[in-house]
């Protein structure tokens, strides 16, 4: 219903277009990326994972920690996350991302790194 009055007359320019125009920017900025690039990687959260139970109580920190996500599901490019140490005893993600259909590279990379290291079967210490 809501995508509906969005998509209404006299809502249409003010919101899904400048939103899909915002959205053409972002994969913009990646494509450009990607023309030297095979991936970017960098990390999947601002934070370590949080403790078990914690931040339940706190919807906005919980959005706030997937903020680094967002862009990467906005241009549409494909990405994994992967665990690449631990901070304070918490889990820490690496994200990799790749170009457009190439999720085959994004994998490679990741198993690469995980074959390389020990942090994918390491327990956070509950």
């Amino acid at each position: 219903m809501l995508g509906t009055y969005a998509l209404s007359s006299g809502y249409y320019d003010a919101y899904y277009l400048k939103a899909q125009k915002a959205r053409t920017l972002i994969k913009q900025d990646f494509d450009n990326v990607f023309e030297q690039y095979d991936v970017i990687i960098g990390p999947t959260a601002p934070t370590t994972a949080f403790e078990l139970g914690a931040q339940v109580d706190d919807p906005l920190t919980m959005y706030l920690n997937d903020i680094l996500t967002i862009p990467v599901s906005l241009a549409g490019v494909p990405a994994v996350s992967i665990p690449c140490g631990f901070a304070d005893g918490l889990p820490v993600g690496m994200q990799i991302i790749g170009k457009a259909f190439d999720e085959s590279t994004v994998l490679r990379v990741a198993h690469a790194y995980e074959q390389h290291t020990e942090h994918h079967k390491r327990r956070p210490e509950l």
